[in-house]
């Protein structure tokens, strides 16, 4: 390879001292765990708490209500049914299938109609597991507790996050499933030194479960990841054939959620119709004369038929608005950077939706105008705050990329080295979720619900400048760091 030199770019502290291989460790991997139980329980402590005191059933006709009739309709037996009783393929499964389930134990001891706080406490047990996911991510991000921890902590007490965790909304099982992901796919990235056949096959029994469910869950969102991971591997410098690799076991999991819904719905709705049939209304929302960029009910987007008419209207329906929306599209490019930046606006700037859902949007209103405002208050300064702290974290992650690429080692520190490209290169793939799913909202429309699914790569990156902030030495440590690194290398080369 190459021998470090003093021109070669500094690595931050944490990457160049080449303790990556502290995760191995049993007494680390003893207070890896604690860490993440510790931080789990208070996660899910802080969401229970809530769900407690404030869950409430949803009022009108909304997206929860539509979640709890096809809910009941798979308790029942009867398939995955629209609110008129037919057969349906418009939302996809993965959360409609949850609450089911949830629906079936809460009924099974008994307590069928406290299905909305039964279901409130499984997802902030789940909120638990998302944060004692992160903790086990950040620990590989850089070598010890402390990111992980901080990550954790972060999405613990993330407001807009806790309140989600009473509402039935897709989001907390999403997060859930992708903080797992995150942490296998890491595991998996970081991975360095001898590893047994059970611990492989088990971290990638876990990635692919945590990508099959968050495909069934939020399709779009788990896209985003394909690009991400794949550019992150390859410009960290791991090579085409591990981006290959991790890229081909992350459309594993993807298949192994499509296919069986996809023969369903041949079977059902006697269409091929992969996952859901609601792109074409997410199309239309956000492309026609008069788009402003968020939700809204246009004319422009109205059909003769709806889709709880049946599968045959159903599918017709999503074609047709999906072909109007692509016409529109031909007929007016030049709209479409105003309109894009108008999506991102309204995706990015605030972080207050769940408020806004737990009061139905607006058919339960319940808050007086000073309690919603702080709570609208506190959860946006909570979001703005880490999310600026995750903007440094971006920049550390790309000046960590620049100095691996210039920093060079020999042969005798190349085990070190490669360790050091996995790290780099996880930082990557997490600035890259975080940018291809800011985007993904110009294909369709603004939303702020839209941004959740990059959240726990924002806490991550958020703890990453903390960490880096807290851990800088004094007295220039990273430097000496760098020099330590290049008097191992010299070292090991003169022993050899």
């Amino acid at each position: 390879m190459h021998s470090a030199t003093k021109d070669s770019a500094p690595l931050s502290p944490e990457v160049a001292d080449g303790s990556e291989n502290s995760v191995t460790k049993p007494d680390h991997a003893l207070s890896e765990s604690r860490a993440a139980v510790g931080v789990g329980l208070i996660a899910a402590g802080l969401r229970a708490i809530w769900v407690l005191l404030a869950a409430r059933a949803p009022v009108g006709l909304s997206d929860p209500f539509v979640y709890l009739s096809a809910a009941a309709s798979l308790s029942k037996g009867n398939g995955y049914t629209s609110l008129l009783g037919r057969p349906t393929a418009y939302y996809p499964p993965g959360y409609p299938m949850f609450v089911a389930a949830v629906q079936r134990v809460s009924e099974f001891i008994g307590q069928g109609p406290r299905l909305i706080l039964i279901l409130g406490l499984a997802q902030a047990v789940l909120g638990g597991v998302g944060a004692a996911a992160l903790v086990i991510a950040g620990n590989r991000l850089r070598p010890g507790a402390c990111l992980g921890v901080v990550a954790g902590l972060l999405f613990a007490f993330w407001p807009n996050l806790i309140i989600h965790s009473g509402l039935v909304l897709s989001e907390t099982l999403y997060l859930s499933a992708f903080c797992v992901l995150l942490a296998a796919l890491c595991v998996w990235t970081c991975r360095s030194g001898p590893t047994t056949r059970n611990n492989t096959v088990l971290v990638i029994s876990i990635l692919l479960g945590a990508t099959a469910l968050c495909t069934l869950v939020r399709p779009q969102s788990v896209a985003v990841l394909l690009p991400a991971a794949g550019l992150g591997w390859l410009l960290g410098g791991l090579g085409w054939r591990v981006a290959l690799r991790g890229v081909a076991l992350l459309v594993l999991g993807m298949l192994i959620a499509i296919l069986p819904w996809t023969l369903r719905n041949a079977l059902v709705m006697k269409a091929f119709v992969p996952m859901s049939t609601n792109t074409g209304d997410n199309f239309c929302i956000g492309f026609h004369d008069g788009a402003t960029g968020g939700f809204s009910i246009a004319a422009a987007c109205a059909t003769s038929g709806n889709y709880t008419d049946g599968p045959e209207i159903e599918v017709a329906r999503d074609g047709e608005l999906r072909a109007r929306t692509l016409r529109w599209i031909a007929d007016h490019p030049a709209e479409i950077p105003a309109l894009s930046f108008q999506k991102m606006q309204i995706t990015l700037s605030h972080d207050a939706d769940a408020v806004f859902a737990w009061e139905s949007y607006g058919a339960d209103v319940h808050l007086g105008n000073s309690e919603r405002s702080l709570l609208n208050w506190v959860s946006n300064i909570y979001y703005w705050a880490v999310s600026l702290l995750a903007l440094f974290g971006v920049a550390l992650v790309l000046r960590d990329w620049r100095a691996a690429n210039k920093s060079t080692v020999n042969k005798s520190a190349a085990n070190k080295y490669s360790a050091l490209l996995r790290q780099t290169s996880f930082g990557l793939v997490l600035v890259g979720i975080c940018m291809f799913g800011a985007l993904l909202p110009v294909l369709f429309f603004g939303h702020e619900r839209f941004k959740i699914p990059i959240l726990p790569c924002v806490a991550l990156l958020a703890a990453l400048t903390l960490h880096t902030f807290f851990k800088r030495s004094p007295g220039g440590g990273t430097q000496e760091a760098q020099r330590d690194l290049a008097s191992e290398s010299a070292e090991q080369e003169a022993t050899q």
